[in-house]
């Protein structure tokens, strides 16, 4: 097992499945009100949250989206909570340490 640091993943699509595994394991109650508390607490639109969190299931929108997007946003996040920890096993499956 190995710790995933978002920052240094350049594939989106990963990026974005990873942000909405951690975005619904991060906070005991529903996705919408964990996104509007941290849209809050980051300062970032809650839209950003949606789009970076969906584009594994909306490509077209791969264009306009930067692996650095990604970086920013896990990086505000993770500022606030610093103990959770991502993890990815060998077989390709990833563990959220809290």
């Amino acid at each position: 097992m190995k710790r995933l640091r978002p920052r240094q993943i350049q594939d989106k699509f990963f990026l974005s499945r990873l942000l909405e595994l951690y975005l619904q394991t991060l906070i005991d109650s529903p996705l919408e009100l964990r996104l509007r508390a941290l849209a809050y607490d980051t300062r970032i639109q809650e839209t950003v949250f949606h789009r970076l969190m969906n584009l594994h299931r909306n490509p077209s929108d791969a264009p306009h989206i930067e692996a650095e997007d990604f970086h920013i946003l896990f990086s505000n996040i993770m500022f606030r909570y610093p103990t959770v920890k991502l993890w990815l096993d060998d077989d390709g499956c990833v563990f959220i340490e809290m």
